[in-house]
Parts: structure tokens; C-alpha cells; sequence
């Protein structure tokens, strides 16, 4: 049997809710045979699962992808299973008095796509490895299973696996028997866990091994075994020492803060190439992206504060998410949320990264700005009634709006309040699923707080806030608007925040006032000293609350100038991230944020803030600016990252931001090609040519046409790594001309062996270059997008609906608004045409309509 479409993999609300009604799972035994993962033509594995269960119906069904099923036993009679439908295997005869045993036996299928069991082959060694990734629901494409997460139960995993291979799961092995060739690894029983949780990574990995400890309150000492993995051809480049001390420093936090000691035995954290996210919280075996966390060159304190984060990020949910686990999909946020907040607080408070709250400022925050602006915005607590909307509500709402949320309600109820409810939360829901009713139930008690107003206007509203700065004569005011984006409805959300004033003294300002307000009305007056001079004000300092800022006129007006010598840096990143959404709203011209940018950035400080400020300048020029105005501004912008480039001291943070600044810009201007070679040969004292640089600044060259074929695969040649190959196929996908678009949208759209990793490649070197190379693409993506939807996986189809939506920009026929663009109206007539398409494909075409739109308007004028 092959593959089944996407909609057929569905599962709603309402039938797992019944089934979890009906269903206590007791224990769950998985016996994997793998022993073939090294033969290039197998392309399927054995499989067999036990499950334990009792039940109140006489009938249900389990959950499994697969090929085939070669067996189906329950309660030790055969059964039937041509009914199977590739999605749900069908049980009857069950018993309602006593335990139920089934066993489903299956032909399970590798994956390519980073969902279920992926497999890959390292092209530096030929070494083979596999390693799972199964949320939300791709468990079942390895082992028949209640997918669904308030069905927790111990998990007991069994591998065969080729003789050499490593083997990792949740828990350490209990036994290792040796069988010729091969070995069988059984791992002890995990605690109740749910299924998309268990984890697996076998091969001939590298590991590294350490220890944490900590003293507990009865004298005695809980010990956790640290490991650091990663596959043998990166073991060069893997620091397992800054990664043990960040992890070592991240479990003393959470220790102490949550009162609940690590339950779940060891704590292994591996780095897998191809991986579709960056990382995920599997207990016992957390997996990260090694292309975004295994640095080859010397990293950046950016890096390493990412790294950091994204460490406590995942450790955070140990706790919150795996110990205490949302009873389904629509209280996602209660793990992710909580664990975002936790990434950042503990990177900066445990780990000692003080840029972290800056990162989260104008990156993370500005992911939920973009995204509760859109028409398919949701409340933090969404409706999710199936899969399909579950697997896109991983978004900028339920992390960054939801932990932005969270970082005001910490500073309302009070952070000690705060972190007894999180610590009773978990005594009463350890092993258990939980929903919003069970934390709040906790805050309530430990906090003197009322939460009856913020919940419905936090938690079940959509839209951001817009707060702004209003000068009368001599007084000051703050003003807030807190409208529904989806119902058009004034909500009573009520913000505290820090309102600092500036003034400029010579070449630099100078605060001052900081005045804590709370924004309890409409408008709110400032009460600053007598004779406060307010060259600037900023009304959100310290980026306390979740609000889109507006700059007054006079503060805008005085900030272009000299906005680098504002201090802290924290409070550059909030002016800069008020400017950003400014040109994204249609508030403030492309032009400006420009100029803004060409006076500021060569005297900015701070590595992250500029590298965030550069890229933004960017897109501004290829999303915001007219497009006649495109090319002298790109030039200006070339050339003042250039500078900025020549002058930075060498081996410096700010020198790499600015490199790479170069590499993301260039390809925009044919002025680009002559510092992009100083660069690359060498001509930049003091800078390092990390591999990721050098690929970088290729494909910058390869956008430009001045690098042809043979040159890319001569630099493979001299990187055959996985990393060097995504990169070559980016920069090929690069090349200009209209047949280079035609043979990349070929493979793309055609290619279903495709490889998660290479898709994204292709899709970066697709979205370069002029409109007019991918101008006939338009008919053919509203042909073929259901059809992607329907022979692809949700991940691989969302990708191609994301990525190769069709770029436009104003024409003549676009001076009046709603334009008068092919591409806006193509859009249009297929969300008409097409309403009864996938509603997670519909949301994906809206919302880069959506974005089409505001570019449109923005580039206006």
C-alpha cells in the first residue's frame, strides 16, 4: 500500500477526545528492526507494537502510517485488518471487564522529509543514521499508537540495529544482546509519556558524557548523566563543553524555581543534520538542529546566546510540556509559551547572556507581531478541532506572543507568586494532561492578583495592542488601543509599562526620566518631574509589554540622527523594532527607515542589534520601496555595509555582522560583486571565512550571475559535507534567468524524493532574483497547490505553498487601492473558487495574500 494523502491522516478533537473517554493505557512496548538501515534499497522497516490498555467500549481504533500490516492480535486471537486505511487500524471484540493486549506488526517506511524515522547518509563518510521526530502526530509512522497526548503511558522501545550502531532513546538501555551482524538494544520503561515524545537516534554516532548534581533538602544527592551527541563527521566542530556548562547551569535554574527535581533520568541532548525545526524536547534525548547549533568556525556571541537559549528552551519543558502535558492541541501554548519565556529568562539570569531580552525584543516578538496582525490570527488559546490546524498554530502566537504575555503577567502577579503556581501546577499534574483551567486555578492561589480580566482580554482576544506617545504643551501622555483584530471589539487589556525620555546633548542622548505607568485607560498621563527636557520618549522601556510602539513625529524626527547613542541597548532595540513595524503598518516610509539605518548602523555597538538592523534594511528595499527607488538604495546600502565592513576591528562580532550583511545584500546590486570578492579573497583582515560565510557570499555572486556552475561545484568539492551540499544547491537555485526558474520549480514540484533539507535550499534560491524570471509561475501555482497538498506531506506542502507563492510588486495599474495586480487577483479568484480546499492550505494563501498586500500598499507611498 503507499502513501495515503494528507487528508486522510487527519484526526479531530472530537474523536480523540471519545477515545480518551473511553481508553486508560497502562504500557506500550515497541520493537523496531533496523538492522537494514544501511541498505540504500530498503526502504522500509519492521515494526511491531504492544499495547496495554483498558477499555469502556467494545471497540476503537489505534493510529499507524504504514506500508503494509503483515499482523493485527488482540487478545491473542487474530484479527482481521483489511479494512485498514492507512491511517487507523480498526479493533473490535475488546474487553470491557479486563485489560486488552494488542499487537499490530507492520512495514513501516524511512523517511526523507524529517518526519516519523528519518534516515540519511553522511556524503564526508557514507556513515547511515536514523533518528525520529514525531510531533505533533508522526509517531504513528514508526509504530501503531493512540496519537493523541492525554493518553500517556510507559513506553518500553526495542531495537535492532547493525553491529557499530549507537542506539539513544528516552532512558538508558536495560539490556544489549549481540546477534552476529547486528544487536537488540531494550531500553528501561519510560514514565507516562505521550507518543509523540518518544525519541530514537541510532548509528555510528560521536557522544560525550558528564554529570550533574545537586544537593536535596534530606542530604541526599540526585545525580543526571549528561550526554552530548553528535554524528562522527562533526565531532570536530561540536563544543560539548560550553554545551555541558549551559546545560549543567540550566538544570540548577529550573531546580530551584520549579521545587520539582528532574524526573526523568538521564539528559542526553543530540545534534542531527536535515532536522525541520530547531530543536525538540523528547525527554531523556533532546534533539537539536546541528545546522543551526554545531558551529564550524568560531561562533559569535550571538550564536552562543542562541545556542544557550534554545537549551533552556527545551530543558524548560521537561517540566512544562513532558512532566505536565496539554490535554490536546489548543493549550499548546501552555508548553510552549511557558517554555519560551524559560529559554530567554534562564539564558540571561542562569547562563549569563545579557543580550538574550535584546534577541527577544526585535526578533522573537517581532514573529508574533507580523503574525497576530494577519486576517487567520487566533487567541493564544486557539480553537484547534483537527490535526491540520494543531500542525500551523506552531506559530508566532503560541511562542512569542504567548511568552511576551507571560513576561507581563510574571511582572503583575509577581514573580514569586508566579513560580509557586508553576511549582504547584506540577505536584498536582505531574504525569498528567492538563488544560488553561489547571494553571489558572494555580496563579489564583498563589497570587493576591485578580485574573478574572485577564484571561478573556490576554488569552482569548487576538490582535496586538498599539500604544503611542502624545505631547500636549508641556505634559505628556501615553495612549493605548487594544481593538480585536478578528471582531473589530475594544478589549480592557491593561498594560504596565516603562515611559523613558531623552535628550540630546551634542551628539548623544542623555535619559531624562523612567516613569513606570499602568495603562488602566486610554490615555494615561506621564508624571515627570518639573522641566524634564522630552527630546524623545519611548513608551514601552525595557519592553515590558506585548504592543506595537508609535514614535511621536518629534521623537522619530530627532532619532534619525543619532539613535546608536541611546542607552541601554535594550532600549535601541525597542526604537529600532517601532521603526520596523512602522514601514510594515504603512506608518513611516521605506526611504526613512533607510536613512535611519546609513546614519546609525556604522557607529551601532551591539553585533546582534545591527546584524537585525541590517537585514531588516534589506527588506525594506525588496518588500517596501517602490521599485524604481530600488536600485540607487541598494547601492547606498552595499556601500555603506562595505565600509562598515573595512572598518571593523578585526575578528570582532561587529566585523562577522557585517560580513554577513554583505552576503545577504549584495546579490541586490551588481555594485555588490566587487566587495564580495575582496571578501572571499581574503582582502578583509582579521575576518574568518566560517564555511557558512563562504557559502553565503557565493550565493550572493551566484544571484548576480558573476559565479557560473562548474565554480559551485568545484567549492563542493572542497566542502563535501551535508552542509556544503544544501549550500551548493542553494546557490545553483540562485543563478538567474528563466531556465534556471523553470529546472528548480521542476524539482520542486516533481522530485518526491526530495529531502526536507535540499526543499528549503531550493526554495531560498527561488525567492532571489528579478520578478520577470519567475513572472510565469503564476498560473501554475494555483493550478498544482492542491495538488502538492494532496502527494506531499503537510510539512513538505506547506513549504511549497509558503515558499513558492508568487512574488508581485506595483505597476502602474497599482496606484489605487485594492491594485489591479494579476497576482492579487489570481489569489483572490482561487480562495472563491476554492473554498472547499484544505482549510490549512486556504490559511497559508491568505495569509501570504495578506502580506502581498501590505507590501503593495507600502510600496505606494
Amino acid at each position: 500500500m503507499s502513501d495515503v494523502t494528507v487528508a486522510d491522516l487527519n484526526l479531530t478533537r472530537d474523536d480523540c477526545a471519545a477515545r480518551g473517554r473511553q481508553l486508560a493505557v497502562d504500557t506500550h512496548r515497541v520493537d523496531l528492526d533496523l538492522s537494514n538501515l544501511e541498505d540504500a534499497e530498503a526502504v522500509t522497516f519492521a515494526s511491531r507494537a504492544t499495547v496495554r490498555f483498558t477499555s469502556t467500549g467494545t471497540s476503537t481504533w489505534l493510529d499507524l502510517v504504514a506500508d503494509e500490516i503483515t499482523s493485527l492480535t488482540v487478545n491473542g486471537a487474530p484479527q482481521p485488518f483489511d479494512s485498514y486505511d492507512g491511517a487507523r487500524v480498526q479493533l473490535g471484540q475488546l474487553r470491557t471487564d479486563d485489560a486488552n493486549e494488542v499487537t499490530v506488526e507492520a512495514r513501516c517506511r524511512y523517511s526523507r522529509t524529517g518526519e516519523g524515522l528519518h534516515r540519511f547518509t553522511d556524503p564526508a563518510d557514507g556513515n547511515t543514521y536514523v533518528y525520529t521526530h514525531f510531533e505533533p502526530t508522526d509517531a504513528r509512522r514508526a509504530f501503531a499508537c493512540f496519537e493523541q497526548p492525554d493518553l500517556k503511558t510507559r513506553f518500553t522501545l526495542a531495537v535492532t540495529a547493525p553491529a557499530g550502531s549507537s542506539v539513544f532513546a528516552n532512558q538508558s538501555p536495560a539490556s544489549d544482546e549481540a546477534d552476529g551482524d547486528r544487536h537488540t538494544v531494550t531500553f528501561a520503561p519510560t514514565l507516562p509519556l505521550s507518543s509523540y515524545l518518544t525519541a530514537l537516534a541510532v548509528g555510528p554516532f560521536h557522544s560525550v558524557s558528564d554529570v550533574w548534581r545537586a544537593d536535596r533538602p534530606d542530604g541526599s544527592t540526585l545525580e543526571v548523566p549528561l550526554g552530548v551527541i553528535c554524528r562522527k563527521s562533526m565531532a570536530e566542530h561540536l563544543d560539548a563543553e560550553e554545551i555541558f556548562t549551559i546545560t549543567k547551569q540550566g538544570l540548577t535554574f529550573f531546580d530551584e524555581v520549579f521545587q520539582f527535581p528532574y524526573p526523568w533520568g538521564k539528559y542526553d541532548e543530540i545534534f542531527l543534520p536535515e532536522y525541520n525545526i530547531g530543536a525538540m524536547e523528547h525527554p531523556g534525548l533532546v534533539t537539536f538542529s546541528e545546522n543551526s547549533y554545531i558551529f564550524r568556525g568560531t561562533p559569535s556571541e550571538t550564536q552562543r546566546e542562541s545556542r544557550a537559549e534554545v537549551i533552556m528552551h527545551e530543558m524548560a519543558h521537561m517540566w512544562f510540556g513532558d512532566l505536565a502535558t496539554p490535554r490536546w492541541w489548543d493549550d499548546t501554548w501552555l508548553k510552549e509559551s511557558f517554555a519560551d519565556l524559560m529559554g530567554y529568562l534562564a539564558a540571561t539570569e542562569a547562563a549569563g547572556f545579557k543580550g538574550s531580552w535584546v534577541t527577544f525584543a526585535v526578533n522573537r516578538k517581532q514573529w508574533a507581531y507580523t503574525q497576530d496582525q494577519l486576517p487567520t490570527t487566533h487567541p493564544i488559546v486557539a480553537d484547534i478541532p483537527d490535526l491540520e490546524a494543531a500542525r500551523l498554530n506552531f506559530d508566532g502566537i503560541t511562542y512569542a506572543k504567548g511568552a511576551s504575555v507571560l513576561k507581563q503577567l510574571m511582572a503583575y502577579a509577581g514573580r514569586d507568586a508566579f513560580f509557586r503556581a508553576a511549582q504547584l501546577y506540577f505536584q498536582r499534574h505531574a504525569f498528567g494532561s492538563t488544560n488553561l483551567e489547571d494553571l489558572i486555578t494555580c496563579l489564583q492561589e498563589t497570587s493576591e492578583a485578580d485574573l478574572s480580566d485577564w484571561v478573556p482580554s490576554w488569552l482569548e482576544t487576538t490582535g496586538p495592542s498599539t500604544i503611542a506617545v502624545l505631547r500636549e504643551g508641556e505634559k505628556l501622555y501615553v495612549t493605548v488601543d487594544s481593538t480585536d483584530k478578528l471582531t473589530g471589539e475594544q478589549i480592557d487589556r491593561k498594560h504596565r509599562v516603562v515611559v523613558s525620555t531623552f535628550a540630546l546633548a551634542g551628539t548623544a542622548f542623555e535619559r531624562t526620566a523612567r516613569v513606570e505607568v499602568t495603562l488602566d485607560a486610554p490615555k494615561v498621563e506621564v508624571e515627570l518631574p518639573a522641566g524634564t527636557q522630552v527630546d524623545v520618549a519611548v513608551a514601552n522601556d525595557d519592553d515590558l509589554t506585548y504592543a506595537l510602539l508609535r514614535l511621536d513625529d518629534m521623537s522619530m524626527t530627532n532619532l534619525t540622527g543619532e539613535l546608536s547613542s541611546v542607552q541601554p541597548t535594550l532600549t535601541r532595540a525597542v526604537i529600532w523594532s517601532a521603526l520596523w513595524n512602522a514601514v510594515r503598518d504603512g506608518h513611516l516610509h521605506a526611504d526613512h527607515y533607510l536613512v535611519a539605518v546609513g546614519r546609525n548602523a556604522v557607529t551601532e555597538t551591539d553585533a546582534g542589534l545591527l546584524a537585525m538592523v541590517l537585514r531588516q534594511a534589506a527588506t525594506a528595499i525588496t518588500g517596501y520601496l517602490h521599485p524604481d527607488e530600488r536600485p540607487s538604495e541598494a547601492g547606498q546600502l552595499v556601500a555603506a555595509i562595505d565600509e562598515g565592513l573595512r572598518s571593523a576591528t578585526p575578528g570582532s562580532d561587529l566585523q562577522r555582522a557585517w560580513a554577513h550583511a554583505l552576503a545577504g545584500s549584495a546579490g541586490l546590486t551588481p555594485a555588490g560583486e566587487e566587495p564580495v570578492r575582496h571578501t572571499l579573497d581574503g582582502g578583509v583582515d582579521g575576518l574568518e571565512l566560517t564555511p557558512s560565510l563562504r557559502w553565503d557570499l557565493l550565493a550572493a555572486l551566484a544571484e548576480l550571475g558573476a559565479i557560473d556552475e562548474a565554480r559551485l561545484h568545484d567549492e563542493y568539492a572542497s566542502d563535501p559535507t551535508m552542509s556544503g551540499a544544501t549550500a551548493r544547491d542553494r546557490a545553483l537555485a540562485s543563478l538567474p534567468g528563466v531556465a534556471t526558474k523553470q529546472r528548480v520549480w521542476r524539482e520542486l514540484t516533481t522530485d518526491t524524493a526530495l529531502t526536507n533539507d535540499k526543499q528549503r535550499a531550493l526554495l531560498a534560491g527561488f525567492d532571489v532574483g528579478p520578478d520577470s524570471d519567475a513572472a510565469d509561475f503564476v498560473a501554475p501555482y494555483f493550478e498544482q497547490v492542491e495538488q502538492w497538498w494532496q502527494q506531499q506531506t503537510m510539512v513538505m506542502a506547506g513549504r511549497l505553498a509558503t515558499g513558492l507563492f508568487p512574488r508581485t510588486n506595483i505597476t502602474v495599474g497599482d496606484d489605487e487601492y485594492p491594485p489591479d495586480n494579476p497576482v492579487v487577483r489570481a489569489t483572490e479568484q482561487w480562495l472563491a473558487d476554492r473554498g472547499d480546499a484544505p482549510q490549512a492550505l486556504r490559511r497559508i494563501v491568505i495569509e501570504q495574500l495578506d502580506h502581498t498586500l501590505r507590501r503593495l500598499r507600502a510600496q505606494r507611498g
